[in-house]
C-alpha cells in the first residue's frame, strides 16, 4: 500500500483532522455493525437449525409469534411504543423459560437489532451479553455475537469494553471483520497508527478472498493510504447439483464476503446521515 501525503489546507478542521475522517469516526460503528447484522440475519437461523442446541415445540411456537410481531412492528408506518414494549416483554419471557434453546438466541438478536435502531445501545448490549451466555455449539455464531456486542459497546461509547470483546480470538473466516472493527475502535481512541495497521490487516485478509469492501477502502484512504485493488473472483456458473459442499470455514467466508456488499450499501445511508449532522 502506498502512503499518500496528508492534506494541509482549509480542508482540515480545528483538530487537524479532515471532515471525511470525522464522518468515518461517526459512522464506523454503524458500518461494521451493519456487516455483522447482515451476516447474522442471512444465515444465523439456518445455522441454528442445524446446531445441537436444545429445541422444543413450546419455544418454537413462542418464537414464531415473536417473529410475526416483529415483522408487523417493522412494517408499521410509525413507531408503536406499546407494541414494541410487548415484543420485548415476550422476548424476555421466552429467554427466561427457554434460555438454552436456539429460539432464545434468535429472539435476543431481534431485541438487540431493534434497540440499536432506536439508538438504545444499553438495551442492545444487555441482550447481546445474554445471547453470548447461550451455548450455540458453533464458534462462528459465537464470534458473530461477540463482535456484534463489541460494535454496540463502541456505539455506546464504551471503547475499552469494545476493545476487550473485539480482541478475543475468532475463527479464521471472521478475522477480516474483527480487524476492521479493531480499526474502528483504535480510531475512536485517536490511535491512528494502530487503526491503520488493523485496517491494512483486514484488507490483506480480504484480498486473499478476492473481496473488496468499499468502506474499508474509504477508511484507509482517509488515513492517507491507497490500498491495492482487489481482483474479484471469477463467478462459478452451472454448478452441478451433486457438487461437494465447501468446508465449514470456507462457507462462512463466502457468506461474509457476499453479505459485506449488502452491508456496505446499508452503511452508505449512515455515512450520509453523519455528514448531514456535521
Amino acid at each position: 500500500m502506498a502512503k499518500r501525503p496528508t492534506p494541509t489546507s482549509p480542508d482540515l478542521n480545528n483538530s487537524g483532522e479532515t471532515p471525511s475522517m470525522d464522518k468515518l469516526k461517526q459512522a464506523a460503528g454503524y458500518i461494521i455493525g451493519a456487516i455483522l447484522l447482515a451476516l447474522i440475519g442471512y444465515f444465523g437461523w439456518t445455522y441454528l437449525q442445524n446446531s445441537g442446541l436444545k429445541a422444543d415445540t413450546v419455544a418454537a411456537d413462542k418464537y414464531s409469534a415473536i417473529e410475526t410481531a416483529n415483522d408487523e412492528l417493522m412494517g408499521a408506518p410509525q413507531v408503536d411504543a406499546a407494541a414494541s414494549k410487548k415484543l420485548n416483554s415476550d422476548i424476555d419471557d421466552l429467554v427466561a423459560k427457554h434460555g438454552s434453546t436456539i429460539y432464545a438466541w434468535q429472539a435476543l438478536m431481534i431485541k438487540s437489532r431493534n434497540a440499536v435502531d432506536a439508538k438504545d445501545y444499553k438495551t442492545a448490549a444487555a441482550a447481546l451479553k445474554k445471547a453470548m451466555e447461550i451455548d450455540v455449539k458453533d464458534p462462528g455464531l459465537h464470534a458473530l455475537t461477540q463482535l456484534r456486542y463489541a460494535s454496540v459497546l463502541l456505539s455506546d461509547g464504551d471503547i475499552d469494553g469494545a476493545l476487550t470483546q473485539a480482541s478475543t480470538d475468532v475463527p479464521v473466516a471472521f478475522e477480516a471483520t474483527q480487524q476492521e472493527l479493531l480499526g474502528d475502535i483504535y480510531l475512536a481512541q485517536k490511535e491512528d497508527e494502530k487503526a491503520l495497521r488493523a485496517y491494512q490487516n483486514a484488507w490483506s485478509l480480504l484480498s486473499k478472498r478476492h473481496e473488496e469492501r468499499p468502506f474499508l477502502r474509504l477508511k484507509l484512504e482517509s488515513l492517507g493510504v491507497t490500498p491495492e485493488a482487489i481482483e474479484p473472483t471469477t463467478p462459478v456458473v452451472n454448478m452441478p447439483e451433486n457438487v461437494e459442499q465447501p468446508a465449514e470455514g470456507e462457507s462462512d467466508a463466502a457468506l461474509e464476503a457476499a453479505l459485506s456488499q449488502l452491508a456496505a450499501a446499508q452503511a452508505s445511508d449512515a455515512q450520509g446521515e453523519a455528514g448531514q449532522a456535521q
